[in-house]
């Protein structure tokens, strides 16, 4: 589901986003504030569900909360809800996010045509066979040829058809692209669409073997993944192709009609081979929009005019389609990448961060480089006391639903999800993205996580349920950034004597402290108040550390 907003009714152009645990009420902690005398301090409570739906939750508030004209103690909200606190009336709205294709994932980029026959070579076996294409010099005679251009495939209104082969082609060529395109299935894997497009072409041909070669990535290599005889079989020798016809189709995105003269001489030297030799052969490139993607090959091994002009439209039509459903298939292929990096990504990163790594304007292969980050570390205090006395589903409830909501914060103010450890939270402000206010978010976002946990708690007091509490420690300076792990598994992290001091500052940060570095507090005493406390001894320092407390944001 996508983002969720509350929208005033006297302000519609206000929206308020709906995060993991949103407050409402009159007091400024609340996450969505309003002066207004009829709301109570702390009067109602939006808590998002594991399902992506909202549950609005009454806190005793003195003139209640109204859904839809019925006052309510708890209500899941539905599209278009009246949601009415005191005198003050909000509209739900759950907006769906439609999945788009970002210009980072254009298809085929590395698709480009072969700067001459020369450059232009085969790959290996076809996939899942051993039949091969081989390449080579004949000389062939190139009966005809036409630019290849899906444009050339207009049909003309009626009043200016005179001739009644042109009707009759045109016909044809419906014809062919309605079969076509209802035997291809978008869902299918490639080999079993490229199969399917040449199983129908001998339908339409009088040809004896086709192969369809894909381009490369290095956009000068063309790979044989389907090689197939009339009737479904596979050649039992190598389909030789012409280096001549090849290189007009690629360089020069040509459809291609052409007879083999065979005068190469090393197919002169066995009967066998001359006999397999190609008569006559057709070749047309897969393209769209500029775009290459391969190209389509068929012989005969009897004829040698075996192809005529009007074969070549056909084959050009079905290259068309054929073209149409490869960029569909990458297309969904690419859609299907994008969602599973998408998801991959939005555990980790905040949804601004997910949308410049997925358009391509951050890098996250670059790696072991330094970086000036800000690093939180934040810590249940007396999770283990807590945990002694639940069993293993109410420990689990318990971190999810303070992890929710905590983390909803550090995305909010641009920060990354490093990793979970136990209770724990390590997050990062400046990676993958460098910020100039790396280490005021950090600050800033630690102040908003303690007053989001007092919202929580008050959802856990009226469930009757311990409070959590909870404590912060914050470091900045100079780390190193980058992909860490073994072969197998890769982490992106940082290292380096910053994080240990935040770790150490964590541990000892009493239940609702944030503690910060002698650093950090120099950049952020102009935006939040202060209180300077003795050194502190750390682990690892050889001599005391000067440490701050952060007490309120500075209004």
């Amino acid at each position: 589901m996508g983002d969720a907003y509350l929208v005033p009714d006297l302000a519609p152009l206000n929206r308020h986003r709906l995060g993991a645990l949103t407050s409402l009420g009159r007091h400024p902690e609340n996450s969505v504030e309003i002066p207004d005398r009829s709301v109570s301090k702390f009067h109602a409570q939006i808590q998002r569900q594991p399902d992506g739906t909202h549950l609005v939750l009454d806190l005793g508030s003195r003139n209640g909360t109204y859904v839809a004209g019925q006052r309510i103690q708890r209500h899941l909200l539905n599209e278009g809800d009246e949601l009415v606190l005191g005198t003050v009336r909000f509209r739900y709205h759950a907006e769906q996010q439609a999945s788009s294709v970002t210009s980072a994932f254009r298809v085929a980029d590395v698709l480009k045509a072969a700067g001459g026959g020369a450059g232009l070579t085969i790959l290996g076996p076809a996939s899942g066979s051993a039949t091969r294409v081989e390449l080579h010099d004949g000389d062939s005679a190139i009966q005809h040829s036409n630019t290849f251009d899906m444009g050339q495939d207009r049909f003309p209104p009626a009043e200016e058809i005179t001739d009644e082969e042109i009707l009759r082609r045109d016909y044809e060529k419906l014809r062919i692209a309605h079969e076509l395109s209802a035997s291809l299935r978008l869902d299918a894997p490639l080999d079993d669409l490229l199969r399917s497009i040449a199983t129908r072409l001998f339908d339409l041909i009088p040809a004896d073997r086709c192969a369809i070669l894909l381009m490369g990535e290095d956009g000068t290599s063309l790979e044989p993944r389907i090689v197939m005889e009339k009737g479904g079989g596979e050649p039992t020798e190598a389909m030789p192709l012409s280096q001549t016809v090849l290189s007009e189709v690629i360089t020069n995105k040509k459809a291609v009609l052409a007879t083999d003269a065979i005068t190469d001489g090393r197919f002169q030297a066995a009967a066998s081979i001359v006999a397999l030799s190609m008569r006559s052969a057709m070749c047309v490139p897969l393209i769209y929009e500029e775009e290459i993607f391969g190209a389509m090959h068929v012989d005969s091994l009897h004829r040698t005019h075996a192809f005529a002009p009007t074969d070549l439209q056909i084959f050009t039509s079905i290259a068309n389609q054929a073209s149409v459903a490869l960029k569909n298939t990458n297309l969904l292929a690419q859609v299907e990448h994008e969602a599973e990096t998408r998801a991959r990504l939005g555990r980790l990163l905040s949804p601004n961060l997910v949308d410049e790594v997925v358009a391509g304007h951050i890098d996250l292969a670059q790696g072991g480089e330094q970086r000036d980050a800000a690093v939180m570390f934040t810590d249940i205090r007396g999770f283990t006391r807590m945990s002694e006395s639940m069993d293993a589903s109410e420990v689990t409830e318990l971190l999810n639903e303070y992890f929710d909501v905590m983390v909803d914060v550090v995305f909010q103010m641009g920060g990354t999800l490093d990793k979970y450890m136990g209770d724990a939270i390590m997050a990062l402000f400046g990676v993958p993205k460098a910020t100039p206010r790396s280490v005021q978010d950090a600050v800033l976002c630690g102040l908003k996580m303690q007053a989001a946990l007092r919202s929580l708690n008050r959802v856990r007091g009226a469930r009757g349920e311990r409070p959590i509490e909870m404590g912060v420690g914050i470091n900045a300076g100079e780390v190193i950034w980058g992909p860490l792990g073994s072969r197998k598994t890769m982490d992106y992290t940082v290292v380096g004597d910053v994080v240990n001091v935040a770790s150490r500052l964590c541990s000892a940060a009493a239940a609702g402290e944030i503690i910060i570095s002698g650093d950090v507090a120099d950049v952020v005493r102009d935006e939040v108040v202060l209180m300077e406390l003795p050194p502190a001894v750390l682990k690892g320092k050889s001599e005391p550390v000067p440490v701050w407390k952060v007490l309120s944001e500075k209004t």
